[in-house]
Formats: structure tokens, sequence, C-alpha cells
């Protein structure tokens, strides 16, 4: 008698996730390639734009006229940009809008080369390709779920959100050091070069970008349809309201100067300090992500960032000692990542296919509004009650008003994907 074999039946246990298990899959990497060149690209230009502003004009309301003009086509086209991507194949969308990157970045240099660069040029081709950056957002998060299986999705949305964060942090220094060594022109001129393969890696991809289900009509009707998208999905609506009550009354960043010059008398070097402190504590934040793989709890997770970084808040504003200060806004830019991966990972979770990028480009529009409107009020509130006061009064309305999400909408608490 033969002997016999025992069959397991039981299912495949779920492999191991990861820091880098995202970037395994060829054409996620390639998306991932392409979207590190066109984001350092992006900064090199942005930190060569602002250099040269204030070196014609001498002009700081020129200077932070630069930086409004570059965001106003993500408050006004941001919704549009959302509708484009869910009507048109989102592949021919990014090779265009990276292909097109080229123009004003080439432009720049010609002028700064020929000598004939002016303030309203710098202004009107910041506006172009802040303009065609507002269609790429939306066309590139609507990808990745078409890349990745729904085990990797948080993982390829934090290592997409690493991209911003390193390039925030080395983009800007590639920029400082082209400048000092050979020139705007040049600086110009190599962030044009990194468009050329990014383009490349994207023209390289096997998936298709086309949209499930019947062509979409691109109209008023279709970005509305986003918005009520994101009403009725009960999940999606909390995460957003957590974000724009706790940026609100929480955001920071605009009245850092008055800590380093005021409060702990540090100077230009202090304050640069300070700034950095968020982007290292982000990078620290995406990366515990990371190693965490996929955390089914989400809304748990997010409720308990919101609340650690409403204590951070109040932490910066009672510090005594420089590094206190400086622990505190680490803590800030930690929290503050993982509640923007898992955000931008539950609505790629449930949104549909030919939802996706209105609810991508919905992400972009809150996150601009909110902090516009928060640096304003972080402003009125230091100018009447000071910096620390201030803060302190905006961590007990961050408490407050997450208290208040969580009782509205007691479904974020319980959410596991």
């Amino acid at each position: 008698m033969a002997n016999s074999v025992e069959i397991d039946r039981s299912p495949n246990p779920q492999p191991p996730i990861h820091p880098w298990s995202s970037l395994l899959i060829r054409d996620y990497r390639l998306l991932w390639i392409a979207s590190v060149l066109s984001s350092l690209a992006g900064q090199i230009r942005n930190v060569a734009t602002l250099y040269q502003v204030y070196d014609i004009s001498g002009s700081a309301f020129k200077l932070g006229l630069t930086g409004f003009l570059e965001t106003l086509p993500f408050i006004v086209f941001g919704l549009f940009a959302g509708a484009v991507a869910d009507a048109f194949d989102r592949k021919k969308l990014l090779i265009a809008t990276i292909s097109l990157q080229l123009v004003p970045n080439l432009l720049l240099g010609i002028l700064t080369l020929t000598g004939a660069i002016q303030v309203w040029h710098i202004y009107a081709l910041g506006l172009v390709g802040a303009f065609v950056e507002v269609f790429n957002w939306p066309a590139r998060a609507a990808l990745i779920p078409r890349l990745v299986p729904p085990a990797l999705l948080m993982n390829a949305m934090v290592v997409n959100t690493m991209i911003l964060q390193t390039s925030f942090l080395v983009g800007p220094a590639m920029g400082g050091f082209l400048i000092d060594k050979s020139g705007l022109a040049i600086a110009y001129f190599s962030s044009t070069l990194l468009f050329i393969p990014a383009v490349i890696a994207i023209l390289s991809l096997r998936a298709s970008g086309k949209i499930e289900g019947p062509r979409r009509q691109v109209n008023l009707r279709s970005i509305v349809e986003g918005i009520e998208f994101i009403w009725v999905q009960r999940i999606i609506l909390s995460l957003f309201l957590l974000d724009f009550a706790v940026v609100l009354v929480g955001f920071y960043r605009p009245i850092l100067p008055i800590f380093a010059a005021d409060v702990f008398k540090t100077g230009a070097s202090g304050l640069g300090v300070l700034y950095g402190a968020p982007s290292l504590g982000s990078l620290l934040g995406s990366t515990a992500l990371l190693m965490a793989g996929d955390v089914p709890r989400k809304g748990v997770l997010v409720i308990v960032a919101a609340l650690f970084f409403a204590g951070s808040l109040a932490l910066l504003a009672i510090s005594q000692w420089f590094w206190m200060a400086v622990a505190a806004v680490l803590l800030l830019g930690f929290t503050d990542s993982i509640s923007v991966a898992i955000r931008r990972t539950v609505v790629q979770l449930l949104a549909p296919d030919g939802m996706l990028g209105r609810a991508a480009s919905l992400i972009t529009v809150f996150a601009q509004t909110t902090n516009g409107l928060g640096a304003l009020l972080a402003g009125i509130a230091a100018e009447y009650w000071g910096a620390p006061n201030a803060l302190l009064i905006g961590s007990g309305l961050c408490f407050l008003m997450i208290l208040g999400i969580c009782i509205a909408i007691p479904q974020l608490w319980r959410y596991r994907s």
C-alpha cells in the first residue's frame, strides 16, 4: 500500500512586508524613479527662482509673492485636475505633464544665460510650471493602486510620500550647490535634464493607464461627484475633517521665526534647525510606517497621531530650552507624516478606480487651503497673544476638535483595512 501524502490545504500565509517591498515591483519602481527625478527638478527650480527674485528685486514682498503664485494653481485648478485624471489615460497624462515641465525650466535657463531675465518672467513661468504640476499629482496618485496589490498599498503610499519629504531636504541643497558653483543658468538647465529620464521611466511602464469603465466627461458635475463621494464615505470625511481641524488651529511653521528670534534668541542658524527638524521627523515617521508594514487599525493610529500632534504643540509652547523646542517640532513632523500617509492610503483603498483622481486632487486642494488659513490664524493669534500662548490655545482646541470628530463619526476609531 502506497504511503499516503498529507496535502496542506490551508491558505498560504501572507508574505512579510518589508520597507522596500513595493519597490520590488517593476512598474511601481519605474513610477518611483520618475517621481524622484521630477520632484528633485521641481525643488531645484523653486530654490533657484526664489534666489533669483530676491537677487533681482531685493523685495521681501516679491519673494513672498513668488511662493503664493506657485501655490495658487493648486487651489484654483486642483479639483478640475482630479476630474481630468478620472477621464483620460493617466499614463499619458504623466508623460504629457512631465514633458511640459521641460518648457519653463528651459526658458528660465535661456533667459538667465542671455541676461534678459526679469521678475515677471519668473512669475509667469513659475505659474506655468505649477499649473502643469497640478495635473501631474492626481494622475500619479491614481495610478499607484493599479501597480501594487492592496496589501502593499500603504507601503507604496508611504514610499511615495517619502519622495516629497526627501526632495524638500535634498532638492534645495542641490539647487544651492549648483547656484554657488555653476550659476543660476546651470541650475535651471540641470533641473531640465532630470525630466528626461523621468519621461523615459513612465514610457517604460507596462501597466495601462486607461480608466476602467465608460469614458467620463470633464465638467462641473464630475467635480461635484468627487465632493459628494467624500461626503458619503464617512471614513474619508472624518480623515479630512481631522486634518482640517488639527492644521487650522495648529499650523506652527509661520511662527517659528518668533521662537528663534525672541524666545531662544538663536538667530538664523537656530531658525534653520527649527525648520529642518519637522522634515527629519517626517522621514522618521515614514520610516517607522515602512518598518511596521500594513497596519490594520488605521483609524486608531491616525487618531493617536493627531493626539500626539496636539501634545507636541503644547510641548513647543512651554519649551524652556532650545533642544526641547527642536524635539517638539521633530515630533510634530513625525506625527504629521503618519496622518498624511494613512489619509492617502485610506483614500486609495476606498475610492473606486473612476474616482481616484478626484479623491487625490481633493487631498491636495484641502491641504493647500488649510495651510493657507492655518498660517493666517497662527499669525493673528501670535500677534495678539504671543507665539507660546497661541500654540497653547491651538493645542487645547486640537484636543477638543479631535474628541468632537471621534464622537460625531465613531466609525473612524473602529475602521480596519
